[in-house]
């Protein structure tokens, strides 16, 4: 059999940022080295570097950067300069007019009226596609007959919230600034593959989208947090226009919805976004879950060593979902009770406004001699490990790898009960509420107050449990699996469809 190739599709994550999703995608290119993968990585900018070694199994990386250039032609790898100078000099007003125009016009209708038909929606991006494998994105995005459609079209009643006289000129300029970013993605060549895998059900399923529709390649899409709702809470943290914050849910949500349509088969990484899935009108047969799973060879329990006092630690990136800020004011009350306490976060800042915030907390509270910016570790089993407690605090999770590789470590956890945590971590640990800083401070003490003997039985269920159920294997088996299964449901369905054909010619 020759070997299967998969287009992996990310956004803001491998290989050029750390943290959970690229943890898995480093996971699933390094340990299947009978499949050739097509890296499509959607990122902020074209100057971040790797984060990490590709394997030689990484056949391609298409770096797509959204930001840092005022024409995506100037960090471009589709075409060569003169493909790129011809592309511009064929893109006429006139082609703009009647090639681009009805096609944006409908796409925008679409998106603003939001229970347009998804199907219709997925072949207006295919052709639009297609109109920018000829035709220049830059020149055609940037044109006056654009920019009139898109301030026509939004300044009508789509939106209950939306009211069109109350519209300024700066809200529809930001909107379409986004847009113009956001889109980038779809004027790109998509490479042929066996498969294709997107990480998200964001822009980086458009390629899938578009190689389903043009070629019929199956699409296994994975969902690691619910994109949509951590849009949400982004959104509503970061764009103060409500007009432009109406817009942008509007358009994720399009972009959601024809992931999901048009995906073969659903993976979320628990339960709970499967959920999610099904109330946004998943079929149940299309979803299937696949646990993350972690190396029990690299996260195992160690020797429990002496401290001078009592550790609770923190694992993962510094920004706001992960929650440090409450875990910070969770810490001053543990503080009151024991005042020796050291907390200990482990991870960079990935937002340095909200690291800052954290910062100011500690100064705040008085808890320099209680908080630790450790940073980055490049042993995190053994901080898993040594930690009296590990104490996870976020908003916003999927099913995380600083959780099952936590409990391999054999950890004794306190954990915010969001996303799949409470389907990870079960009866071996402590759950509290997201955003209830005096409820983690409870949990933390409760086992803190403990005996060593008995705060460590916490840790060895915990192991128990994710040797038996979250291990790198069983997640890799479980990819591979579906990689062969979608592939070969096509060659069955193209069959039929070939024995349909010769039967009726006889």
């Amino acid at each position: 059999m020759n070997r299967v190739s998969v287009l992996l599709t990310t956004e803001g994550t491998y290989p050029y940022h750390k943290g959970g999703v690229s943890t898995w995608c480093d996971a699933l290119t390094n340990q299947l080295p009978e499949i050739d993968f097509h890296l499509f990585a959607i990122a902020a900018n074209p100057y971040l570097e790797l984060r990490y070694q590709l394997p030689s199994n990484i056949k391609q990386l298409m770096k797509v950067p959204l930001w840092g250039t005022e024409d995506p032609v100037e960090y471009s790898w589709r075409f060569p300069f003169s493909q790129a100078f011809q592309s511009k000099l064929a893109t006429t007003q006139k082609v703009i007019a009647t090639q681009f125009i009805p096609l944006f016009e409908r796409f925008l209708t679409a998106v603003l009226l939001a229970e347009s038909d998804i199907e219709q929606l997925g072949y207006i991006v295919l052709a639009i596609h297609k109109y920018f494998q000829r035709y220049d994105y830059h020149k055609t995005m940037e044109s006056k007959l654009v920019w009139s459609a898109f301030r026509r079209l939004t300044a009508t009643d789509w939106h209950p919230l939306v009211n069109p006289p109350a519209i300024k000129l700066i809200e529809q300029t930001e909107a379409m600034r986004l847009l113009y970013r956001f889109l980038i993605p779809i004027h790109l060549p998509v490479p042929q593959t066996d498969i294709t895998h997107a990480s998200a059900a964001a822009f980086c399923g458009l390629p899938c989208i578009i190689a389903k529709l043009e070629r019929g390649t199956p699409y296994l899409l994975t969902e690691h947090g619910v994109n949509i709702r951590e849009q949400y809470l982004n959104l509503n943290r970061s764009i103060s226009s409500l007009f432009v914050r109406q817009f942008l849910y509007r358009l994720m949500g399009a972009i959601v919805k024809l992931n999901y349509h048009y995906a073969d088969q659903i993976s979320p990484v628990c339960e709970y976004n499967a959920r999610w899935e099904r109330w946004w009108g998943v079929p149940e047969q299309k979803i299937k879950v696949i646990y993350n799973g972690a190396d029990p060879n690299v996260f195992h329990p160690t020797a429990p060593v002496a401290k001078e006092r009592p550790q609770v630690m923190n694992m993962g990136l510094i920004f706001p979902l992960k929650g440090q800020l409450d875990l910070i004011a969770a810490a001053a009350i543990v503080r009151d009770k024991i005042p020796n306490v050291e907390f200990r976060f482990y991870g960079r800042p990935s937002d340095e406004k909200y690291f800052a915030q954290c910062q100011e907390l500690v100064r705040t509270e008085h808890l320099e001699a209680n908080i630790n910016f450790a940073g980055f570790t490049s042993e995190p089993w053994r901080a898993y490990s040594e930690a009296d407690v590990v104490a996870m605090s976020s908003i916003s999770e999927g099913f995380p790898y600083a959780l099952i590789e936590a409990m391999l470590s054999g950890a004794t956890i306190v954990s915010t009960d969001v996303g799949g945590v409470s389907e990870a971590l079960g009866d071996t640990g402590l759950l509290v509420q997201a955003h209830r800083p005096q409820a983690l401070a409870a949990a933390i003490l409760q086992l803190l107050e403990l005996p060593a003997s008995e705060r460590r039985k916490f840790g060895q269920r915990a192991y128990e449990r994710a040797l038996k159920l979250f291990t790198q294997q069983k997640f890799l088996d479980a990819h591979l699996d579906t990689y062969y299964n979608l592939i070969q449901q096509v060659i069955t369905d193209t069959n039929s469809i070939k024995k349909l054909a010769i039967a009726s010619l006889n």
